[in-house]
């Protein structure tokens, strides 16, 4: 059954977006071009243009896209996950040890976006509200956690959520650097750590 028109547009624009996460991420919003965009996606620069407008305009489509950061990755290994050892374990593993091709994709490009969002204020705007959704759900998952006393409340919730995700982006690019500089183990230790957990009461929960 041939497609509407809809359908291609549709699946036109989720091609631009894919090739300029992609391309983003890779080699910075800054190196990469309009007609790089295109070619990645195979399509023209005109399609860009039309869906967009400019790059500025796929920059923040794509912000405005961006369902999986970080944030949203990170509360997903601990939902995945049952006790808060293996909830740990999890994102020492899966994100900071040993991603997914898709998850350094997601990494690369999250460090481009910020950097970008630093001399942008527009991108700086998107990039806040489109984090908030996620830092809020890993903000309620470890206020839940303080409620069951499974970690302690010395610090509020929210403070907590930002500093876990900046250790966690620390430790990934020191281990991106050195893959010798931390191992798994480490990384959930120094995470229980920060959560006001010791590795010797880690194992009893």
């Amino acid at each position: 059954m041939p497609r509407t028109q809809e359908e291609r547009k549709a699946e036109t624009r989720a091609r631009l977006l894919d090739a300029a996460a992609t391309l983003f991420a890779e080699r910075g919003v800054d190196a990469v071009s309009v007609d790089s965009v295109a070619d990645a996606a195979g399509r023209t620069s005109g399609a860009v243009y039309a869906h967009f407008g400019s790059k500025q305009g796929l920059l923040l489509a794509l912000l405005d896209e961006w369902a999986h950061s970080l944030l949203a990755v990170i509360a997903a290994e601990f939902e995945l996950a049952s006790g808060l050892d293996d909830r740990l374990r999890a994102v020492a593993a899966n994100v900071i040890t040993h991603p997914s091709d898709q998850t350094r994709r997601l990494l690369l490009l999250e460090r481009e976006l910020w950097l970008r969002a630093a001399r942008d204020p527009d991108v700086a705007d998107a990039l806040r509200t489109r984090a908030r959704e996620a830092h809020d759900r890993l903000t309620r998952g470890f206020a839940s956690w303080m409620e069951q006393g499974l970690i302690p409340s010395s610090t509020s919730p929210q403070t907590l959520a930002t500093v876990f995700r900046a250790l966690v982006v620390g430790m990934e690019t020191q281990r991106h650097l050195d893959p010798d500089a931390i191992d798994t183990s480490d990384a959930a230790a120094v995470l229980a750590t920060v959560l006001g957990v010791t590795a010797s009461t880690l194992s009893h929960r």
